[in-house]
């Protein structure tokens, strides 16, 4: 995932390779976090955020918070959601996106945007998604994709 923050571009998460299912095989997913003004040179700001790792997960700015949520997990997708300030230092919210109680409702590879009301308030929409996981065996898991908006905010 990817923000512009403070005139750094910052690169969160992600993966190398989608999926490990050998015995003893670490999962290929990352919790680092990078920035960059420039494009060519860039800082690692943390080895380790407080969010597992995860790919296909979103973060967007709001309200001068970079928040983190979704994404894909084995054996099971995250449904916590993280912000910060820097990219450092992580606090988990209190809430979930899409109201999620447990992985089955959690998301990957959905798309978002940040978008004010009249009033001039900004939340975080969030536009479709895929719940499905790797238990081939489940005939209903290819219907876990999702058409859906939800909008997520900080409260006031």
């Amino acid at each position: 995932a990817t923000v512009v923050k403070g005139g750094h571009i910052f690169l969160l998460g992600g993966e190398a390779g989608f999926a490990c299912f050998e015995p003893g095989c670490a999962q290929p997913y990352f919790n680092d976090v990078w920035r960059t003004k420039d494009g060519r040179t860039w800082k690692r700001v943390t080895p380790s955020a407080g969010w597992s790792p995860r790919p296909g997960h979103k973060c967007e700015v709001l309200r001068g918070k970079i928040i983190c949520f979704g994404g894909f997990g084995l054996p099971v997708n995250p449904i916590d959601a993280w912000w910060s300030g820097s990219g450092r230092t992580w606090h988990k919210l209190a809430g979930t996106a899409w109201n999620a109680t447990s992985p089955d409702e959690a998301k990957y590879d959905f798309d978002t945007a940040v978008i004010r009301d009249r009033r001039g308030r900004a939340a975080i929409y969030t536009f479709g998604g895929d719940r499905e996981t790797f238990d081939f065996t489940d005939p209903d898991n290819y219907t876990r994709v999702d058409n859906d908006v939800w909008r997520l905010s900080l409260g006031r």
